[in-house]
């Protein structure tokens, strides 16, 4: 008897800001300093949503994840040549814990006159696939499970009191449309 395949792989939580106009460096500093303030504040919750903000400038080349450069490649496409900052790691989502930080955090980024919307998506590990099918995917293979949701924050807001946040969605989040 063989060993047992390995299921899924890591948990990703992804958040792209998208810019509204034209940025300066003053500008990004107004959208991070606030979220690394967050994340610098002493909790009771050792692992809370501002921890989970993981920058990337760059493709991730890191561990064995094969989902992690296809989803930075989906959130560049997204980001044509606007300005933007993407936060994009393995870090899962903890529902009791998290949601009310993320009701919080999409309140505070599009409060800011220089953020146009706000993308969110959380994927779940993706535990029901195989990893060695999971190697072969490309990003159209990953967008078959990613359902995409045009939603206004007061939506978003509802969505996140009724607790009908659902992973493998893309949330993308405006002000008003």
């Amino acid at each position: 008897m063989g060993k047992p395949k390995k299921k899924g792989t890591y948990e990703h939580f992804c958040v792209l800001v998208f810019a509204q106009g034209t940025w300066n460096e003053k500008d990004r500093d107004a959208i991070r300093k606030p979220l690394i303030d967050r994340h610098n504040m002493k909790s009771d919750k050792p692992y809370h949503l501002y921890n989970k903000l993981t920058r990337q400038d760059e493709k991730p080349s890191y561990c064995d994840c094969n989902i992690c450069g296809p989803i930075y490649e989906m959130f560049k496409e997204i980001q044509g040549k606007n300005y933007g900052i993407l936060y994009q790691g393995h870090h899962y989502i903890i529902p009791e814990d998290d949601m009310n930080d993320m009701k919080e955090f999409a309140n505070s980024i599009l409060s800011n006159n220089k953020v146009k919307k706000l993308y969110i998506l959380y994927l779940d590990g993706f535990g029901e696939i195989d990893r060695t099918t999971i190697k072969t995917w490309q990003l159209k293979d990953i967008m078959e499970y990613i359902k995409v949701n045009k939603i206004k924050l007061t939506e978003f807001e509802h969505i996140i009191n009724e607790k009908q946040f659902v992973n493998r969605t893309l949330y993308e989040i405006y002000k008003t449309y």
